[in-house]
């Protein structure tokens, strides 16, 4: 770790923690029994629910020294897939989402006091975790169930319920620090104020806090300095290279492959690979910079005998970017409307260029062929690479009254919520401009063009004048979001009914580039809606008998854009004996289209996809595609004998739009658990819940990589029907459909044109394992000993498409998610009067690469991995001091060929390495 900052922390932190620390004495805390409050209107003890809840501490949070709360969340087992955050560069957008059971971050609902809070108005419309002040979290809550009768759309796959500290009496300070221990990479820095004040009829609240993570790029961790790009040797042995994309300077010369101007021979000569690759890699985020700033108050008072009213306010800022290689020259769709139109995209030198090598005016090649115009792929490196930068403002206001009448008590609420964002991006390309650039007629006549570009040059040869004429300076997008909800919730031990509204509004408004299409982003189209809905729902807990309890609950909603839903939910708790319990529910859910879903009209994604025919043969003689689909790349003209290069992350132009009226999703709900204490030995506390979730009618967007291998499994290939019908064919060839100039190239269609709708089906299962034992030992300065065990097993997750076919994804990892079949966290501490030390297991199970076999690729699985942490706790005083070490034997993370986020998947993975923390928090 940093010694100067060290030195000053040391100085900070003991500086307040010693003052006064004779004069004030923090008061004993009572024993009082917590009481889960997710999942039901009920209140109900932490072992007696039907449904498996998680409680997560705030000492657990704190003592696993992570940056923030959601990369907390993120080693959680249950939590998969992958989870959004500052370790999302490419795809990421500064937000912070969990993803429970990794069915999508729109079907995890987030509470903040058994509240819903506003989301953003992006595609999935979920909540940032980031906006929630980390110093006042009590425990977090995490139910892994189904909850729409209880919260209505959205928790499908379960809840995530952050229970904040609105009764705090007296004074906390909290500060913090963490980096990676080989340079003082990733470093971060926090520091918060909390303030409570109880008096006779009510109590209030206070907190203020900042959070910093400054940025990590690829270049600091010498795994992840290269992009893998993997080459068929001469004895047909396959070694991934470090290199990265194919595109620097790449000249495309029609019917002679790949060549490259060389400045030293003065003409161009063949493209070398690895040699003369682009290596994007080193600029990359590995973690990106992200900087909160938070105030909130809550508090309640007593208005009248037995009448309370409660108020709580949240703000949060965020400053937030992430950073990805330059531009280039290619990867635009046909479909831009610009003066290339016709020819060859927007890649395209025609031969009238100067500095062309095949051309007309300087024609400099082994080939001894001139006159002709060609496709060159070359990075903008003159640029600086490109920037995404977000400015967020969000809050929320919650006020209600509470009181006690006929033996219920009655609860009234509003709650209000606001963003705003501004998304500002840096340095890219303009292709309404490149073929004005290299045409010197057309260049020539365009009073803006500096003079005609010469792409085949080595970096720095285009000029600042001719770079700002090829880029789009700064884009700045603006999007927002309101949310506004009345709740009337009538309640007692047993009972519960209510009545809420809930109304929410969003907008996005693209920058003019942006939404023309004009740069390599993409066809982003202005959004601007909302919806209302009316729900009433109850709940009653029945003791059937001694042994046997049930929970019964309903909710029936009615939106004013896609009808009305009603769902059930039914659970039981049966005592076997006194160290057994049995505990199952079963219900259904259902998830309403949010805003951005809602109002899409046509828009643009560019998944990572497969290339099926590329070596095709060594696909086939491992049973990975059948042989309709071998002889159909044969049919294309695609080489599918071992090719001398892999296409690396390589992404398609998805352009999608509305299909008809949108309906919500509708979801079934299984769970069965066994629940034991002091049954295989005494002290131990063990729960086993199997669960089973199915979805239909999934809002998304078909797999690009489903559909193709879907239209290549045609016994009769027919591109106008099917899943081969969804490729968009731009009719630059004269007699088919296909061929070098036309709709495919690069073994895999260009573009790709699908509905946005209800288009499949996602089923799920796996089970749950937790455990936990506490006990007493003489032995010293040792008084005693705790253990836990949280494990998930994942079975299945198919996901079927009307357009794709289904894939089970359990046990692979792809572009930008990982569902290991295992994970787990084993903890094991000991402690004395005024200290625990802890060391925790996190393992994760090894995963297939799902569309880069090992027939292809020397890195097609993400290896199993273990990460141990140690962190030892110290109280001096009404101070508490934390000292830990993550990943404490630096274990790199696995690589696997289809990620391009540092070769791995960061939203799953540690990518800092051995990473040091040390915080502490005074009380008064």
């Amino acid at each position: 770790m940093n010694i100067l900052k060290l030195k000053y922390f040391l100085a900070l932190t003991l500086t307040l923690g010693l003052f006064n620390i004779d004069i004030v004495a923090q008061d004993a805390e009572e024993d009082v029994e917590e009481v889960i409050v997710t999942g039901s209107r009920i209140l109900n003890d932490e072992f007696s629910s039907s449904s498996p809840v998680t409680i997560i501490s705030e000492e657990d949070i704190l003592a696993g020294g992570n940056a923030s709360v959601d990369e907390f969340l993120k080693y959680t087992p249950a939590f998969t897939g992958y989870q959004l955050g500052t370790s999302t560069n490419n795809g990421g957008d500064g937000s912070r989402k969990v993803d429970l059971r990794g069915l999508g971050f729109n079907r995890t609902l987030v509470l903040v006091n058994s509240r819903r809070v506003i989301g953003d108005v992006g595609g999935d419309g979920a909540v940032d975790v980031g906006g929630i002040p980390e110093i006042m979290i009590k425990r977090v809550e995490v139910l892994k169930d189904g909850a729409s009768t209880t919260y209505g759309s959205d928790a499908i796959s379960g809840v995530v319920n952050f229970i904040l500290d609105d009764e705090f009496e007296g004074l906390k300070i909290s500060t913090g620090m963490g980096e990676g221990l080989e340079n003082g990479q990733a470093s971060n820095e926090d520091f918060g104020i909390m303030a409570g004040l109880n008096a006779d009829r009510g109590n209030v609240v206070f907190a203020v806090g900042w959070k910093n993570q400054n940025e990590m790029l690829q270049a600091e961790q010498p795994w992840a300095v290269d992009a893998l790009y993997p080459q068929v040797q001469a004895d047909g042995t396959i070694t991934a290279v470090g290199s990265g994309s194919s595109n620097s300077r790449r000249i495309r010369v029609p019917g002679y492959g790949s060549y490259i101007y060389d400045e030293d021979l003065g003409a161009a000569r063949p493209f070398v690979a690895p040699g003369d690759v682009y290596n994007y890699a080193p600029v990359n985020a590995l973690i990106t910079p992200n900087e909160r700033t938070q105030m909130a108050v809550m508090g309640e008072l007593e208005i009248a005998d037995g009448v309370d009213f409660y108020f709580s306010g949240m703000y949060n800022r965020r400053y937030s970017h992430q950073r990805l290689a330059p531009d280039a020259s290619f990867g635009v769709s046909c479909s831009v409307e610009t003066p290339n139109n016709g020819t060859q995209c927007n890649d395209y030198v025609p031969a009238n260029n100067p500095y062309n090598p095949f051309g007309s005016v300087n024609c400099s090649n082994d080939l001894n062929l001139c006159d002709i115009g060609v496709r060159i792929n070359r990075r903008f490196e003159e640029s600086g690479g490109r920037l995404f930068e977000q400015t967020v403002d969000n809050y929320s206001l919650v006020g209600g009254v509470t009181w006690l009448m006929g033996g219920f008590v009655h609860d009234v609420s509003l709650t209000f919520g606001e963003t705003e964002q501004v998304d500002e991006t840096l340095n890219y390309g303009r292709f309404d401009r490149w073929a004005t650039a290299v045409d010197p007629v057309a260049c020539a006549a365009s009073a803006a063009c500096p003079g005609v570009l010469n792409p085949f040059g080595n970096f720095g040869s285009i000029t600042p004048e001719q770079m700002a004429f090829l880029t789009a300076g700064s884009l700045k997008d603006q999007s927002g979001a309101d949310f506004d909800m009345f709740s009337y919730v009538i309640s007692s031990d047993n009972f519960a009914v209510g009545f809420e509204k809930r109304q929410e509004y969003g907008y996005y408004k693209p920058d003019e580039f942006s939404a023309e299409g004009l740069t390599t982003g993409g066809a982003s189209a202005p959004l601007r809606g909302g919806f209302s809905v009316n729900e009433v729902f109850g709940e009653y807990l029945m003791d059937v008998n001694d042994d046997l309890n049930m929970d019964l609950s309903v909710r029936y909603s009615d939106y004013d854009t896609v009808g009305s839903a009603t769902v059930f939910k039914v659970g039981a708790d049966y005592t076997i004996n006194d160290n057994m319990r049995l505990r199952a529910t079963y219900g259904t859910g259902f998830r309403a289209p949010n805003v951005s879903e809602l109002n899409t009209d046509a828009s643009t994604s560019f998944p990572v996809i497969d290339l099926p025919c590329q070596m095709g043969d060594r696909r086939l003689a491992a049973g990975l595609i059948s042989q309709t689909v071998y002889d159909n790349c044969q049919l294309l003209g695609f080489n599918t004998t071992d090719a001398g290069e892999y296409g690396f992350g390589w992404q398609s132009y998805h352009e999608y739009y509305a299909d008809g009226d949108l309906k919500p999703e509708e979801s079934t709900n299984l769970s069965i658990g066994l629940v034991m204490e002091d049954v295989l030995i005494d002290g131990l506390s063990l729960a086993v819940d199997y669960w089973n979730i199915e979805i239909e009618e999934v809002i998304a967007l078909p797999i690009a990589n489903l559909i193709f291998r879907d239209c290549l499994s045609q016994t009769v290939m027919d591109f106008s029907t099917g899943s081969c019908g969804l490729f968009i064919d731009y009719g630059l060839n004269d007699s088919s459909a296909f061929g070098p100039n036309g709709m495919y190239y690069f073994s895999y269609p260009g573009d790709i044109e699908t509905p946005w709708g209800n288009q499949g089906t996602f089923s799920s299962d796996g089970i749950d394992i937790s455990a936990s034992m506490s006990g007493d030992l003489d032995m010293g300065n040792v008084s005693g000993y705790v253990l836990s065990f949280d494990a998930t097993m994942h079975n299945s997750y198919e996901q079927e498409f009307t357009f794709g076919g289904s894939y089970d994804y359990v046990g692979t990892a792809d572009g930008f998610a990982v569902y290991p079949e295992f994970r787990y966290v084993l903890s094991a501490g000991l402690q004395g009067d005024n200290w625990t030390t802890v060391m925790n297991l996190r393992g994760v199970s090894e995963s297939d690469d799902v569309w880069r076999p090992a027939v292809t690729t020397a890195d097609a699985k993400a290896e199993a991995v273990t990460y141990v942490d140690a962190v030892t706790t110290y109280d001096y005083g009404n101070a508490t001091f934390r000292f830990g070490i993550n990943n404490l034997t630096d274990e790199n993370p696995p690589y696997f060929h289809s990620n391009f986020n540092g070769n791995t998947e960061p939203g799953v993975y540690d990518v800092i390495g051995r990473r040091a923390f040390v915080s502490v928090v005074i009380s008064y």
